[in-house]
Parts: C-alpha cells; sequence; structure tokens
C-alpha cells in the first residue's frame, strides 16, 4: 500500500513538473525557426521602418530570421489583434505604440485588451507628432491654423494617419477652440500623399516623416507635439507655446509586445536580444537617420511605463473630447 501510494505521489510530480520542464525546454532552444514581427502601419510608415532595421538587427543576435509582416489598419489595432490572438510561444510580436495601448479609449470594440493581452518585451525608441502644411499654403503659425480653423468655409481639413496624429488634432482643436475637420488615412504615408497632392490642408505626422518632407521642400512644419523643441528642428515650436493649455508632451512610445502568457524564459531572451539591437551602432545610426530617438527599456520598464502613461494619456484624449467609435 505505501509502495502503491509513493508511485500515484511520483505520478502527480510529473504531472505537475511536465508543463514546467515542457516550458524550460521550449526557452532553452528557443528560436528553433523564424520569429514574425508584426508592424501594424503600412510599408513607408516610421514603425515599418523601424521595425524592418529591428527584425535585421535581432535576425544576427538571435541566429534566427526575423521576418516583418505588415498588418496594418484601424490606426494599429488589426495588427495586435492579429498577435494578442497569435499562440503565446515568442514567435510572434508586435511593434506597438502608446496609442495603441490606449486603444479601448478610441474604440468601443475590440476582440483584445491593450494591455491585458500582452507580455511586454522591451522599449526600443520614441517620437513626437508634426503638424504639417504644403510649402505654398498661406498658413504660416499654429495661430494661423486656428484662425482658419474658425472661420474658413468650408472647415480646414486635418489629416492623419495615427492613433497619436488623432489624439493631436484634437488636442489642438480643444485648446485653440477651433473646428478642423479631422480625415482619417490608413496610414501616414497616405495623408502625406494627400497632403502634397492638396487634397487635405494640414497633416499631423510623426516627426520622422514630417522632417523628411521639409527637408524635400514639399511641406511646411508649423509645431510639434513634444514638450520641448525636437533638436533635429530647432526652429519649430511646440503646441503649448502658442496654446499654453496644451501643456505636457505628446510623445509615443515603441516598443515590443508578445501575446499573454508567453513564457517568462523566452520574454528574457528577446528582451536581451532587442537591447543588443538597439545598443548597436547600426540601429542608433538608422533611427537617427529616421528621426526617432532610441528609448531603451527592459521588458519591466516597459510595462511599469505604459501602466504610468496610460492614464495621461487618457486624460488627454478625454481633455480633447475624443469619444470612442
Amino acid at each position: 500500500m505505501p509502495h502503491r501510494r509513493n508511485l500515484l505521489a511520483i505520478a502527480s510530480s510529473a504531472l505537475l513538473l511536465g508543463p514546467m520542464t515542457l516550458a524550460h525546454a521550449q526557452s532553452d532552444d528557443f528560436p528553433s525557426r523564424p520569429i514574425t514581427l508584426v508592424a501594424p502601419f503600412p510599408a513607408g510608415s516610421v514603425t515599418d521602418a523601424v521595425t524592418r532595421v529591428l527584425a535585421n538587427a535581432v535576425t544576427k543576435s538571435l541566429g534566427k530570421p526575423v521576418v516583418v509582416a505588415n498588418k496594418a489598419g484601424a490606426q494599429g489595432t488589426i495588427g495586435a489583434a492579429y498577435v494578442a490572438n497569435a499562440k503565446p510561444d515568442g514567435y510572434t510580436l508586435l511593434v506597438g505604440s502608446s496609442a495603441m495601448f490606449v486603444a479601448q479609449s478610441l474604440y468601443k470594440s475590440l476582440s483584445y485588451d491593450p494591455v491585458t493581452s500582452f507580455a511586454s518585451v522591451a522599449g526600443v525608441g520614441s517620437t513626437a507628432m508634426m503638424f504639417l502644411v504644403p510649402v505654398s499654403s498661406p498658413l504660416r503659425t499654429t495661430a494661423d491654423l486656428a484662425k482658419a480653423a474658425k472661420r474658413a468655409t468650408p472647415p480646414v481639413s486635418v489629416a492623419y494617419g495615427s492613433g497619436s496624429g488623432q489624439i493631436a488634432v484634437a488636442l489642438f482643436a480643444t485648446v485653440s477652440e477651433s473646428r478642423p475637420i479631422a480625415v482619417s488615412y490608413r496610414g501616414i504615408p497616405q495623408a502625406l500623399t494627400d497632403l502634397i497632392g492638396g487634397q487635405v490642408q494640414v497633416a499631423v505626422v510623426d516627426i520622422g516623416n514630417g522632417l523628411a518632407q521639409v527637408n524635400a521642400s514639399k511641406a511646411r512644419a508649423l509645431a510639434v507635439s513634444s514638450s520641448k523643441r525636437y533638436a533635429g528642428a530647432p526652429d519649430v515650436p511646440t503646441l503649448q507655446e502658442a496654446f499654453p493649455r496644451a501643456s505636457g508632451a505628446l510623445e509615443t512610445i515603441i516598443g515590443i509586445q508578445a501575446p499573454a502568457g508567453t513564457p517568462e524564459a523566452i520574454v528574457q531572451k528577446l528582451d536581451t536580444a532587442f537591447q543588443q539591437a538597439v545598443g548597436s551602432t547600426e540601429v542608433r545610426a538608422y533611427f537617427q537617420a529616421l528621426n526617432t530617438s532610441v528609448l531603451s527599456l527592459s521588458s519591466k520598464e516597459l510595462d511599469s511605463r505604459i501602466r504610468v502613461d496610460n492614464p495621461r494619456w487618457e486624460s488627454l484624449m478625454k481633455k480633447a473630447g475624443i469619444e470612442p467609435q
């Protein structure tokens, strides 16, 4: 009888240890096949460019291919939903951003939770938004834009192609007490195409894409959404310089996320690989060329930053009068 009880105890222990042993075995040989890095915005966006340079760098670090998949649309939520519902094994990752972390304040119905459906892997960068007009535009400042947005018939049209852009447009409308028409695009490249083509009068885009148009003499910058002037464009004022009520920064964190439930050992392997990537001279130079700041955050630091930043972003969205769609 004691012998039978011992056998049962051993069998029970094996059952309990089985999943743990399997998890360790999976993490020990991870990665054993290609990893997919999902860019939730279209080709030509800064997110896409950042994703591709990171994929190349992490491929070298892990010794296995990291491939990029563009799953754009609905301000990044299509790509986010795809990753949230993927198998939590570390082979499908998302390049997320601040507005995507508060997507429940933008959309009434989501198939995932923007925070709890993911495991934070690593923070890699940050950027801010820039208000642009074509070089032929009579608008020279955000004060000019506010006046036009109050009086123009038809109303001034302002394009955006990201959640951060949407929030920046709404914030501008609130602090300037104006009513521009916000025009949503699938991505920033499409918004810029229509700006340069004259279909819209203003576009709110990330600084990297904005400066590319400014340097090509296709557009003029009116303001940036950061708390202080951007070093790469020192002559461009912040939004709050013209409108003090727009206090604080509207800066977007770029972070790598895995599906919730991904084993901690795998998250840590990925964290180390992405930290090595953003620490490399190659990636830092590429980020600089994209006018994107390097922001190296560990898995725990990114998770903490998201939970601290989200209430402030949600407060900005309420201040801007954004209602979930």
